[in-house]
């Protein structure tokens, strides 16, 4: 299946902003963030513009966003 990955921040700098990815069937987000080397926990993870966790189950045609998550005051 393929999903499209859109990353920002830092990570965007390590790889590319967007990329078409080629997954097997039933990979969960933490499966593909693991792959990545990218952190669950110091990003916020959208597919198809809502927010899930690492478990979500991707299908052929997602679009998984990936954004840093910001601190401050």
């Amino acid at each position: 299946m393929k999903v499209i990955l859109i990353l920002y921040g830092e990570v965007a700098l390590r790889f590319s902003p967007r990329m078409e990815l080629e997954l097997e069937e039933r990979t969960t987000v933490g499966e593909l963030l693991r792959e990545l080397g990218i952190s669950a926990v110091e990003h916020h993870i959208l597919v198809n513009e809502r927010k899930v966790d690492h478990s979500r189950v991707l299908k052929d045609g997602d679009v998984v966003k990936v954004l840093p998550v910001i601190y401050g005051g």
